[in-house]
């Protein structure tokens, strides 16, 4: 279990207050995983969101055609950064593949819980959502650059 004051240091965690945190912290699970650990695998039901304490995630899509496979890797996602945020957003399947870089560090969010806890507090799911979406924003436009690079 991570402790709530550990989770305010977080942008998507920072505001909210105790009570909810201790909420939000029973539901992580530490998890430690040696590099190339594969977190899950495009099309997979997306079940857990991510927080990168220590290591490195890296995301791959399948950019072939028709069955073909020809799958290109994305920027990894380092410390302090979130991935898995298909199990909190419908259709809550994983867009991408993903595995772990290096020996990484992190806490694993149950999404079904998650979202469980958000429709019983709407005003925290509220500021989470928020929070969430910012945060696929910017990595949108992040792998949006970095695929255009990948197409010369």
């Amino acid at each position: 279990m991570i402790s709530p004051e550990t989770l305010r240091f977080y942008p998507l965690f920072a505001n909210q207050d105790t009570e909810m945190l201790k909420q939000i912290a029973m539901l992580a699970e530490d998890v430690k995983v040696e590099a190339g650990h594969q977190l899950w695998s495009e099309g997979d039901p997306a079940k857990a969101l991510f927080l990168i304490l220590e290591g490195s995630v890296v995301l791959t899509i399948n950019m072939g055609e028709k069955g073909e496979q020809k799958i290109q890797e994305l920027e990894p996602i380092g410390k302090d950064e979130l991935v898995g945020w298909s199990s909190i957003v419908q259709p809550h399947f994983y867009k991408y593949s993903a595995y772990t870089g290096q020996k990484s560090h992190l806490v694993a969010f149950n999404g079904e819980k998650l979202r469980d806890l958000f429709d019983a507090h709407p005003s925290f799911g509220y500021y989470f959502m928020q929070k969430l979406a910012e945060i696929i924003g910017d990595r949108y436009i992040s792998k949006c650059v970095q695929l255009m690079s990948m197409m010369d």
